[in-house]
């Protein structure tokens, strides 16, 4: 038996029909009426269940769509990363194709061609396999550079929060001679212990003071066991003229036995290796300011001592 598709029927073609069928009342009877009506209120219920399902669709779809964005961009930035990384191993594809193509032509030649380019063609595929081994090997080789590269970083990082920890301990342990000339700073990947002369001699001298010994003592406690440290002392002069006799004639000498008295002191430590501790003069060579007042040339006399982390293990890496 035939059934009207109401779903498709406009509105005001409904209202024609139920008004043609209460025109018609007459001839239809009230059961039919009712069953007409009943398909009626069925099918706008099934129109307007349809009407939900399209509208969850269509914001489906618009989700969709924005997660089918989201990939696209992301796709993008793979992609570049893919061209990135793989410029290098397409150039020698592309140099890998060129060969075997040329192979491929001098194929398709004749015989009598063939016989003379017997001894290129050999040459040729040597070249394809070693290019082959060489793509594989720079593979490997770069593989392995990523991973001395991640050392490398790893031991940077260490070496720096090594460094950083002994100049907190060395602060900590000369803490009591804060405010009389001595500044400790981390610059360059060294600890600088910079130790104005008023501290450690008296004019002219080369003798260390008993507060003096006090603060080098103290620091090569702190200083003991460390093995792969290497201990640079420096001694400086201001660029007034040092007059001496004997084996003291001028800055030059004055800051090389400053700096060798600061040495001797630091090797009474048995914890500390006399092979790790270098003396070195500046004389007045290496001034940290100006020597144009009597507050800058007392700042420029100095010793400096200067602690470098060993760097065996980062030049190994490197080379």
């Amino acid at each position: 038996m035939f059934e009207p598709n109401f779903t498709k029927m406009k509105p005001k073609y409904i209202l024609m029909l139920t008004m043609c069928v209460l025109s018609l009342h007459s001839c239809v009877s009230l059961k039919k009426f009712k069953d007409l009506d009943s398909d009626f209120a069925r099918i706008t219920s099934v129109k307007d269940s349809l009407n939900l399902v399209h509208n969850d669709l269509e914001l489906f779809n618009t989700e969709l769509n924005a997660s089918v964005f989201r990939l696209s961009l992301r796709s993008s930035s793979l992609e570049n990363d893919t061209i990135l990384l793989g410029k290098e191993f397409r150039r020698k594809s592309r140099a890998y194709d060129d060969l075997t193509n040329s192979y491929e032509v001098l194929m398709k030649n004749n015989s009598t061609t063939m016989a003379k380019q017997a001894s290129e063609n050999k040459d040729l595929m040597e070249r394809l396999g070693q290019m082959e081994v060489g793509l594989e090997e720079r593979e490997i080789a770069i593989k392995s550079r990523e991973l001395e590269v991640a050392n490398l970083n790893d031991l940077l990082k260490q070496k720096d929060a090594n460094l950083t920890s002994l100049k907190s301990s060395v602060a900590k342990a000369l803490l009591g001679f804060k405010g009389e000339g001595l500044t400790v700073e981390q610059r360059k990947g060294k600890l600088y212990v910079s130790l104005e002369n008023s501290l450690l001699f008296s004019s002219g001298s080369w003798r260390v003071s008993t507060k003096g010994k006090d603060a080098i003592t103290e620091l090569s406690k702190v200083l003991a066991g460390q093995t792969d440290l290497q201990i640079l002392v420096e001694g400086h002069t201001d660029n007034v003229p040092y007059n001496g006799s004997g084996l003291v004639k001028d800055n030059w000498d004055l800051s090389v036995m400053r700096a060798t008295s600061i040495v001797k002191i630091l090797s009474n430590n048995k914890g500390l290796n006399s092979l790790n501790i270098t003396a070195a003069g500046k004389g007045p060579y290496s001034p940290l300011v100006e020597n144009d007042s009597p507050e800058n040339r007392a700042m420029n006399r100095r010793i400096e001592i200067i602690l470098s982390p060993n760097m065996d293990a980062l030049m190994n890496l490197l080379e």
